[in-house]
């Protein structure tokens, strides 16, 4: 009887109840980006992600935060060769390479990536539709700097995009961003330029106010950890700002129009959820408007210029506006 009821208490440890379910518990690694946790962006909406799942799956999880690419590596292998790992998950573009090499030495081990493409039978590689989450903050500065009568609006119609680095997932959401400014006023001129790096934040807010000097009164940070000096930078010098992949408005109540958002939290938990429910599937998902996993927040937007918008994306979802219509018209 005795032996039973350790039996018992054993399991009850094991096996934990998420309404009305009862999941073994799995244990996940995450490692995350260059720049860390309190990044205030990417890395910070993935964390908020792996914390729902504790909380509402009841995984438990391990985590590190590498200071430079060639660590990538390293992690992936040491939490691979453990064997304690239901799902490995690499936050960041840029980890590709790595979850490439070490899902090859590990085939019985699952990986997923976020950002990324890595094509192997034990990957799922999450990567957003870039246009599509560069499009909606593009056509709300543009109605910002082009039909508003703001003091903190001059004449000249141009916003900007700071983004991290010269890759093609950055300019894709450039083109996205000049092609909804586009969409709006075609007269609009969309300037960017480049941090060269995602842990920079007074490169970003330097290259801000060269922005301002050009005359652009909204600036979209799309940088990481780096987009906080565009942030910083239209405190400084009374403009807007757009903030990047979490809701960054707390950080300059008065200056951040509105965020373009990269829902990373849902995807990571999406990823664990179907690792927990024995539904986990390799392979690629392009996630977009569909599936709200890329938007923006209404934030000093008005009433009716959110609504103008959220008719504008699902007007884009149910096929009446072609985005890349107008990403030709740019290129």
């Amino acid at each position: 009887m005795k032996k039973t009821i350790i039996a018992l208490c054993l399991l009850s440890m094991f096996l934990v109840t998420v309404s009305g379910m009862v999941f073994a518990q799995e244990k996940i690694a995450i490692i995350f980006a260059t720049g860390g946790l309190g990044d205030k962006s990417f890395n910070d909406s993935a964390y908020e992600g792996i914390e729902r799942a504790k909380e509402e799956l009841g995984i438990e999880y391990d985590y590190v935060e590498p200071e430079a690419i060639a660590e990538y590596e390293t992690y992936l292998t040491q939490f691979a060769a453990s064997g304690e790992y239901s799902l490995i998950i690499s936050i960041g573009f840029d980890h590709a390479d790595s979850v490439d090499l070490v899902s090859s030495r590990f085939p019985d081990q699952y990986f997923a990536i976020v950002d990324s493409i890595v094509e192997k039978d034990n990957v799922a590689s999450y990567v957003f539709d870039e246009i599509q989450r560069g499009f909606l903050p593009g056509v709300a500065a543009a109605m910002m700097t082009s039909r508003t009568d703001d003091p903190r609006i001059n004449s000249e119609k141009i916003i900007g995009v700071v983004g991290g680095m010269n890759i093609p997932l950055i300019n894709k959401n450039i083109k996205g961003f000049a092609a909804g400014a586009k969409f709006v006023d075609p007269e609009i001129e969309v300037v960017h330029s480049y941090v060269g790096g995602w842990a920079d934040p007074g490169k970003g807010k330097e290259l801000a106010y060269s922005m301002v000097e050009q005359g652009a009164d909204v600036i979209w940070g799309a940088a990481g950890r780096s987009g906080l000096g565009v942030i910083n930078a239209s405190i400084d010098k009374n403009v807007y700002s757009v903030g990047s992949n979490s809701d960054q408005s707390y950080l300059a109540p008065k200056n951040v129009l509105t965020n373009g958002m990269k829902y990373v939290n849902n995807t990571v938990f999406m990823a664990v959820k179907d690792i927990v429910e024995d539904k986990f599937e390799p392979g690629t998902y392009v996630l977009g408007f569909d599936s709200d996993a890329v938007g923006i927040t209404k934030t000093l937007l008005s009433d009716d210029v959110y609504k103008e918008i959220m008719d504008i994306k699902e007007k884009v979802v149910a096929g009446e506006i072609d985005i890349e219509q107008y990403v030709e018209e740019l290129e």
